[in-house]
């Protein structure tokens, strides 16, 4: 019976001590990952690339669909604010109404022009016209008063009633496509017209 009773003593526990390859890989402070910049460059080269590429297909669709075409100018309409005259000569104030039309898919700027007004073919008098802008797919209607007026030596026998004038314009401009094409166009205006003495009125206006 004493011998059932008797306590057997626990075998020691066994304690493994940590390496110091253990200890410090576990108090190691780990090291930051490294920044890639050749993968940043090869980003910024590939945006550069596909920018590069789409200017260039759109040149080449605005080239090819869609072209620089010549505004087109013509007088709209032409009135007659005074009006003197004799056997041979006239001096005549006119009010025109110079329109330009302008079919491109981008704006038309133009500089500061000069037309003639002719009576057969002697210069009888000027159109000065101002400088400015037509936007895409927009016609600009401009008024232009003109001085016309001849001597006895440069005009015919008027005794008809009616003069026959002629006039001739020609403007200098840039047509601008997307900001990325631009054009130089220089359109051109004749146009033929009569000039009625009895009623002082303008009949038969025609301009190509």
């Amino acid at each position: 019976m004493a011998d059932e009773n008797q306590l057997v003593p626990l075998a020691p526990a066994t304690i493994h001590p940590r390496s110091d390859v253990e200890s410090a890989g576990k108090f190691a402070v780990k090291p930051k990952p490294k920044n890639h910049p050749e993968k940043s460059s090869k980003f910024l080269v590939y945006f550069l690339a596909s920018i590069v590429i789409s200017g260039a297909i759109l040149l080449i669709f605005s080239s090819i669909v869609l072209p620089a075409t010549t505004p087109r100018v013509k007088l709209r309409s032409v009135a007659v604010k005074t009006l003197l005259h004799g056997n041979s000569t006239f001096n005549a104030t006119l009010i025109t109404e110079l329109m330009i039309r302008n079919r491109n898919f981008g704006s038309f700027r133009f500089r500061n022009g000069t037309g003639q007004v002719f009576y057969g073919t002697v210069t009888v008098g000027e159109m000065k016209i101002r400088e400015g802008r037509v936007r895409a797919r927009d016609t600009e209607r401009l008024r232009v008063t003109v001085e016309v007026g001849s001597n006895q030596s440069e005009a015919r026998n008027l005794s008809s009633g009616v003069l026959k004038l002629s006039s001739h314009a020609q403007l200098q401009g840039i047509v601008n496509l997307f900001n990325i094409m631009k054009r130089k166009k220089r359109p051109e205006m004749n146009c033929i017209m009569n000039l009625v003495l009895r009623n002082q009125t303008i009949q038969d206006l025609v301009c190509d």
